[in-house]
């Protein structure tokens, strides 16, 4: 007895095969073959939970929430005086609690370690807005109370540069931009 094999089960299924293989598949189901109507009945279950699937809608406020989120990708690298940064946190690795999920605007945190300095940097994005406010920190673990004033701060995507700002005296920083893909974040200490 010739049996067929999940591929065949699953196009049989699916109604994929022409009336020759189905005819010769619905007889070898009708002799019995208890392997082959398993295999059938698998695959039946599964064209169900598929078909399921496809017409699953996420609600709108799921939708809106993973649509905000998207602008707020850390950059590909960060480097500090051609120094490669180490990403040592990331809020978006960590639940939120309930009433912070369903605020107006989402929150990233992250931060970035190399040598003795630490970067700090937190993105916000209002819900329906595409610019995204970026405040940064950049600071000395071994001198905290080092200033760390005119640091250059440019982000860029390939060659373009996105945004670029100066740190003050406390090594903080702020601009706003548009997101891009595959930025990198450039420091000059």
């Amino acid at each position: 007895m010739r049996h067929f094999d999940v591929v065949q089960w699953a196009d049989f299924v699916r109604g994929l095969l022409d009336p020759a293989d189905r005819t010769s598949m619905e007889e070898h189901l009708s002799s019995g073959c208890r392997k082959c109507a398993g295999t059938a009945r698998q695959m039946r279950k599964l064209a169900a939970v598929a078909d399921s699937e496809a017409r699953y809608k996420a609600p709108g406020h799921a939708v809106d929430y993973v649509k905000a989120i998207h602008p707020l990708q850390a950059p590909e690298s960060v480097d500090v005086a051609n120094n490669h940064m180490r990403l040592t946190y990331d809020s978006f690795r960590e639940p939120l609690p309930a009433g912070i999920r369903s605020q107006g605007q989402i929150i990233r945190h992250t931060r970035y370690q190399v040598g003795d300095h630490s970067l700090d940097l937190r993105q916000e994005i209002a819900r329906g807005r595409s610019q995204v406010v970026l405040v940064g920190q950049i600071t000395n673990q071994k001198e905290p109370d080092r200033p760390m004033p005119d640091v250059a701060v440019i982000l860029v995507s390939g060659k373009e540069v996105v945004a670029r700002a100066v740190s003050n005296e406390f090594g903080e920083f702020l601009f706003a931009y548009e997101p891009k893909a595959r930025m990198k974040m450039c420091l000059e200490v």
